[in-house]
């Protein structure tokens, strides 16, 4: 089917939240309806009112709300997560299987099929607690949101006074024996994975799921996608891997040093730079490598010198600029849409201005070497929408951040601190 809303997602796939709430995919907006696995089945999520409307809308070439993170890069001339899915489940499965399983659709919006690819963010397990995410991406988050919520000042406090009051017992999903039960059951047609948390190495019921497909010889079809800080390296797992089809890390970098460790707090440089090296030297032949760099407001000014020195680090496994021609192949420049305040759309246009010239000039610059033109669409982006009235809030909580932590901002980001972005925030009304 080609209209300029499908997607092949809503038929094939199903993702989560930490907390089991289910989902389109990792970038769709939840459904006000209550669909989680802590209370049912695969097949009860994939089949509930959320999921059946998606299928029916974009049927009819009709956009779906929860949708609008694709719709929104793409008119900025990226390539969204719908475009880049549909390519791939085409490639995949072929166009005559997909368009099988969107004549099997009944008329409600139900179907029967198997989940071929599943994201499952496995609960909020993690040793980082980063700038960007909140108690139900990481526990590392539960002490100092609590403390967070009640100092800012700004409008910042009414989403951290939601975000710091969680249902711990939530986070825990993944154990429950009907979930494992439902979703062995639906997974005979199994071609893609996507485990994220959380820290997903650090769950241990993972390796119980990874043990378990290997178990079943059904691992053998599977391609498995991580998303994962670089700060585990796990010798086990490197062996359960070996008998996937495929084995795809995509490790968390925010920046070098001390942008790093601001941003993904508290991240080593060195330890995550020493587990780059023992993946280049020892992964087996089926894992490849990508580095994901979420764009935000503290880190777009610096992805020149980031992919400078990426490819500078003579990892062929990991960054093999020679062979992979476009940035994209080697860096995933995710970005950050929520909290709105660490946007790059908070700045004010005078330093808009700079950050695009800056990458302008990279691009034109560097560009001999490798394609970057995915970068002028994170310009793009930028640029598209003026955010300056949240500045406030962003100075805010970041001030705050300082003062938790003990890190300086002015420090860290010193050539933002020099465009005159840290100011002291005003309490709002």
């Amino acid at each position: 089917m080609k209209n300029e809303t499908f997607c092949i997602l809503p038929w094939v796939h199903l993702a989560t939240y930490t907390d089991g709430t289910g989902l389109l995919c990792c970038i769709a907006k939840p459904s006000e309806e209550k669909t989680n696995l802590n209370e049912q089945t695969v097949d009860e999520v994939r089949n509930s009112n959320y999921f059946k409307k998606a299928r029916l809308a974009l049927q009819e070439g009709k956009k779906f709300g929860a949708c609008s993170a694709c719709y929104k890069e793409e008119a900025a001339g990226l390539r969204s997560h719908r475009l880049h899915e549909n390519l791939f489940w085409r490639n995949t499965l072929g166009q005559e299987h997909i368009d099988k399983l969107i004549e099997n659709t009944k008329e409600d919006g139900s179907i029967d099929n198997d989940v071929y690819t599943v994201d499952f963010r496995l609960g909020n397990t993690c040793n980082l607690a980063c700038v960007m995410c909140r108690p139900q991406d990481s526990s590392k988050w539960y002490k100092e949101a609590k403390i967070l919520s009640g100092k800012l000042k700004t409008g910042a406090k009414y989403e951290w006074q939601h975000k710091e009051s969680v249902d711990r017992d939530a986070f825990e999903w993944y154990k429950n024996p009907k979930f494992l039960d439902s979703f062995y059951e639906a997974s005979g047609e199994m071609r893609q994975m996507i485990f994220a948390g959380g820290e997903p190495l650090l769950i241990k019921e993972h390796k119980a799921i990874i043990k378990e497909l290997v178990k079943r010889g059904t691992a053998k079809n599977i391609k498995v996608n991580y998303h994962t800080n670089g700060t585990i390296y796990d010798t086990e797992l490197l062996e359960l891997w070996k008998h996937f089809k495929r084995v795809d890390l995509f490790l968390s970098f925010d920046g070098i040093d001390r942008i790093n460790k601001y941003v993904r707090y508290p991240s080593l440089h060195d330890t995550v730079v020493s587990n780059l090296k023992k993946y280049n030297d020892n992964a087996p032949p089926n894992m490849h490598f990508k580095v994901l760099y979420t764009v935000q407001a503290l880190n777009i000014y610096y992805i020149p010198e980031f992919v400078k020195w990426l490819l500078d680090m003579n990892l062929p496994r990991i960054a093999d600029y020679k062979s992979k021609k476009n940035i994209d192949d080697i860096i995933h420049t995710g970005i950050l849409h929520y909290p709105q305040y660490l946007s790059p759309k908070v700045f004010p246009p005078r330093v808009k201005r700079q950050i695009t010239r800056k990458l302008e000039n990279f691009i034109l610059d560097y560009g001999d070497r490798i394609n970057l033109n995915s970068i002028k669409g994170l310009c793009t982006l930028m640029n598209e929408e003026d955010h300056s009235h949240l500045l406030n809030q962003f100075n805010d909580y970041l001030e705050n951040i300082d003062e938790l932590r003990k890190l300086n901002r002015k420090e860290a980001f010193k050539e933002l601190d020099e465009m005159g972005i840290f100011k002291p925030a005003r309490r709002e009304v």
